[in-house]
């Protein structure tokens, strides 16, 4: 059974707390393999977008609450927090070709 199906924490809505770095790295991987600059199988991707998101600082949002203050397009159309997603996208591809699970 799920953590999240038991008391106390079933009282309340998770799915609307989100890693602000996820778009930004699942955008860098999607470019990469539509370039054919990465191995479009499931485990590199998915080893690559773990260890991009584990490398970069945490930052998360609860959906909904704050968007009128500091949309989260805000975050998402920074330079500085693309240029460190593709760093890390960068970074972490490398060492999944190092040591691939394919």
């Amino acid at each position: 059974m799920d953590i999240l199906e038991h008391s106390p924490l079933n009282r309340y809505d998770f799915s609307r707390l989100a890693n602000m770095w996820e778009k930004l790295v699942m955008e860098c991987i999607a470019d990469m393999i539509d370039r054919q600059e990465m191995c479009s199988c499931q485990d590199c991707v998915l080893d690559t977008c773990a260890l991009a998101l584990n490398s970069l600082p945490s930052c998360y949002w609860i959906v909904g609450t704050y968007d009128a203050f500091s949309p989260p397009e805000k975050f998402s159309e920074d330079s500085t927090n693309v240029r460190l997603a593709e760093e890390a996208v960068l970074k972490a591809y490398n060492l999944v070709q190092q040591n691939p699970h394919h």
